[in-house]
């Protein structure tokens, strides 16, 4: 499984001082002490990584983060402060498309015009599927405009997050979604890529769930699935009938295969996603057993490749009031990324 190279991530916060000489009030990075220690063996200091097991040497560190502070800074942020307010303020437009009442603006594919802008190589991409759980029994047990209706609304609602944290439909899989989330900022993607994947889940579930429940009709479920590497962008089809720019990877089809691990209504990350997601996030994820079916290996390590579950209690009925429990908040912390 080619990935690219392995990437990891470093958490700072930056702690205001006062420096001796000027008085100035200045802000000096710092690691992160809720995932880091210092550590000295042979009186060498190191700083000990508790989420990865790694170490790190002092002088290494210091001059990642000197290089660090050269680069440029990505504060992509989304476009939406409050998950739980959106849902909510979505309902009487969910009802509106369910009933026919009200449909989506003209078609636009901003995906389509990003794609076309990247020059065909290779590029880092978190890669998101979400699959509507029980679709073909809905399909069979719902009269047909109920379900497409229901089809439509939930894809349209779904399209309409994800640009929200800056990212992309790919493709729809006729009862589900791939989406990608891309450059400039290689870490702060993941960040937005997990706090949409919840918002998406937000929406199912507080979203549509209660508007279904109103018209008697079927409730709905999901999983979602994400992890990151190495995608090539690349043209696909026939320049005389139909052609058009894809992402061609293991990453993609390994992410619909995690999204499958999760349980009804419950959001799997790959190793490689994990990794680089700030600690805040990190936290509310645990180890998955993986079936002895599972053939994937890390290409790193060689290791059988890690399965996370983003922790929540009583899957998959969560609503409003866990919400917040849900979705923790780490733009609101001190911590800056540069890519």
């Amino acid at each position: 499984m080619d990935r690219g190279p392995m990437r990891r991530r470093l958490d700072l916060v930056f702690v205001p001082m006062v420096e001796r000489e000027t008085g100035r009030r200045i802000e000096v990075p710092y690691p992160d002490p809720r995932r880091y220690d210092w550590r000295e063996v042979n009186g060498k200091r190191y700083l000990y990584d508790r989420l990865d097991d790694a170490v790190m040497e002092e002088a290494f560190f210091l001059e990642t983060v000197k290089r660090l502070s050269s680069l440029p800074t990505y504060d992509q942020q989304p476009k939406i402060k409050d998950a739980t307010a959106y849902v909510e303020g979505r309902r009487e437009t969910i009802r509106c498309k369910l009933l026919g009442q009200k449909s989506d603006a003209t078609f636009q594919s901003p995906s389509e015009e990003f794609l076309r802008a990247l020059p065909a190589d290779t590029h880092a991409f978190v890669i998101l599927s979400l699959d509507l759980v029980g679709s073909t029994t809905r399909a069979t047990a719902s009269p047909l405009t109920e379900y497409a209706r229901t089809m439509q609304a939930v894809l349209g609602e779904v399209g309409d997050v994800l640009p929200l944290f800056h990212g992309h439909v790919l493709k729809h899989t006729g009862d589900g979604v791939i989406a990608y989330f891309a450059s400039p900022g290689f870490i702060t993607k993941h960040d937005l890529a997990i706090d949409c994947a919840l918002t998406l889940r937000l929406l199912i579930y507080s979203g549509f769930n209660p508007v279904l429940r109103e018209l008697g009709w079927k409730e709905l479920d999901m999983r979602i699935g994400l992890d990151s590497g190495e995608i090539a962008v690349i043209p696909i089809g026939s320049a005389t009938t139909k052609q058009e720019k894809d992402l061609i990877g293991e990453v993609v089809s390994l992410a619909c295969k995690i999204q499958g691990r999760a349980p009804t209504g419950g959001i799997a990350l790959g190793d490689e996603m994990l990794r680089n997601l700030h600690t805040q996030w990190r936290e509310i994820c645990e180890e998955l057993p993986l079936a002895s079916e599972w053939r994937f290996k890390d290409p790193h390590f060689g290791r059988p490749y890690a399965v996370h579950l983003v922790k929540a209690n009583d899957w998959p009925d969560h609503d409003e009031n866990a919400s917040d429990a849900m979705q923790p908040n780490p733009r609101a912390d001190t911590t800056r990324e540069r890519q």
